[in-house]
């Protein structure tokens, strides 16, 4: 039997909460979205998805685009309230956020296990940690495994995402970092390969020719042996490539961009 669907709600904070921008990063560029919603809006992101849903799996409401747990923890608070309203209301089965790895510390791990977060996605992009300073990320490899650590000890299931073609990547850093990410034992990954985004420091670095993207044949490769490496050890990989929006697509300067990413690489894995 195939897995049954699933419908993951999604609210955006773009930015929100992040200490500082990534050399990458433009949420409102990839999202479309401004601001933060209120409590009200999230309620009705929540109706609006469900009333064209019409499977029988489980319905999970997920925070996504900002580093959820900086956010001020009265805002936290408002929004995990929301999301549990709407568990007993049986309008969603389920929470899930997302956040950096050092945003992540045994204090956080329990409040969320307590406001009834079940799943957190971790932003890692890179287990290398020279890739992380080139991509300003501002953690380090070890802030994701002790994140990985104390979300586990609180019986949270960890999904992370990794970003392969950041500035100072390599194939060798790239694998490496697969094969880190494989000994944490994740339960789920996104694979998002590096795009060059409008209105970021990487168009910047790329526009001086200080950043080459990578081609689409080569990180597809790459990808489909992280993709086969993941699914050997049990990581399901539930995204490869960012959705392809028309904001997004309008966005992207350069980069290994295909809008059935996902697919390119599943056959050069030899897995469809």
């Amino acid at each position: 039997m195939g897995r049954k669907k699933q419908l993951i709600i999604p609210v955006f904070i773009p930015l929100a909460g992040c200490p500082h921008r990534c050399i990458y990063c433009n949420q409102q560029r990839i999202t479309s979205a401004v601001g933060l919603p209120t409590v009200e809006q999230v309620e009705h992101t929540v109706k609006r998805y469900l009333s064209t849903w019409k499977a029988e799996g489980r319905r999970e409401l997920a925070f996504y685009g900002g580093t959820f747990t900086a956010l001020p923890q009265s805002l936290q608070e408002d929004y995990l309230k929301c999301a549990r309203r709407l568990v007993e209301k049986g309008l969603v089965d389920s929470v899930r956020i997302s956040t950096r790895p050092d945003c992540v510390d045994s204090f956080t791990a329990e409040f969320l296990s307590a406001m009834g977060v079940e799943t957190v996605e971790l932003g890692v992009q890179s287990m290398v940690d020279e890739v992380l300073r080139l991509s300003e990320r501002g953690h380090t490899r070890a802030d994701t495994v002790n994140a990985v650590r104390v979300l586990r000890a609180h019986n949270i299931t960890v999904g992370v995402q990794i970003m392969p073609g950041l500035p100072g990547d390599t194939v060798e850093t790239i694998l490496e970092t697969a094969r880190r990410v494989t000994a944490l034992k994740p339960s789920m990954a996104r694979i998002y390969p590096t795009l060059v985004i409008k209105d970021t420091p990487l168009e910047r670095l790329f526009r001086e020719g200080r950043y080459t993207p990578w081609p689409l044949e080569r990180m597809v490769e790459v990808c489909a042996t992280i993709y086969r490496l993941f699914t050997e050890k049990g990581i399901r990989v539930i995204r490869m490539g960012l959705q392809p929006t028309g904001e997004l697509v309008r966005a992207i300067v350069a980069g290994p961009f295909h809008p059935a990413f996902g697919e390119l690489v599943k056959k050069e894995a030899g897995l469809i």
